[in-house]
């Protein structure tokens, strides 16, 4: 039996990264089916927008996030690290989690849109800020085992700290000691710090963006007037 026919939202880029969209959200008659969700997927990709709101997305939660999340994780609460410098720490960890984490944010930013869009009940002025409070959520809670993946994938012992201390830092250096905790409280902690860090940096990334294509109409704009 086929599935009920229905008004299905596409998300729309500029409704969250283009202040002066004032058009409302495009729709298509359709059943909610995995094809109808994909086409709203690639519909979302066609516009240059969201490849520049990924990008912006990514580098920001990726080594924005992971500079305070290295702060909080190897500083504040103890948990050290391999015999290298906190600059190439940071960058390991950072890059790590850019390249795992950015197909995540792939799939996360059309719906997060499509949901804020929903919600903000035709406000358009609510579609930005909700957005962020729904992708920032989001993402916090994606990234909760990310204490655990992290001790498997570049904690010390791991293969690849062990060829980047080789690289970069002093195999033979002591390691100064570190503070174990539960996975119970890892995952505590880390969702704890991310709530409010990841809500924060996808605000930072909605303004950055809107600065970036105003800059880009003004150009524009000035040189089809000159």
């Amino acid at each position: 039996m086929s599935s009920p026919t229905a008004t299905v939202r596409r998300p729309d880029a500029r409704s969250v990264y283009v202040s002066s969209v004032t058009a409302p959200p495009r729709s298509f008659r359709g059943s909610w089916s995995i094809s109808a969700l994909r086409r709203a997927f690639v519909d979302f990709y066609r516009d240059p927008v969201a490849w520049l709101a990924l990008a912006v997305t990514s580098v920001l939660m990726c080594y924005v996030g992971g500079a305070v999340m290295f702060w909080f994780h190897a500083i504040e609460l103890g948990e050290g690290g391999p015999a290298i410098s906190p600059y190439v720490h940071w960058f390991l960890d950072s890059t790590v989690g850019f390249l795992t984490l950015t197909p995540v944010l792939v799939l996360l930013l059309p719906v997060a849109t499509w949901a804020a869009e929903a919600l903000a009940g035709g406000v358009r002025t609510l579609v930005p800020w909700l957005y962020a409070v729904l992708a920032g959520v989001a993402f916090a809670f994606v990234t909760t085992p990310g204490p655990i993946a992290h001790d498997l994938l570049v904690g010390r012992g791991t293969w690849l700290a062990a060829q980047v201390t080789e690289m970069f830092g002093d195999p033979n250096a002591p390691l100064a000691p570190r503070h174990e905790y539960p996975v119970l409280a890892a995952l505590t902690q880390q969702l704890g710090a991310g709530l409010p860090l990841y809500i924060a940096l996808m605000l930072l990334a909605v303004l950055v963006v809107r600065v970036i294509v105003g800059a880009r109409k003004r150009q524009n704009a000035g040189a089809l007037a000159g």
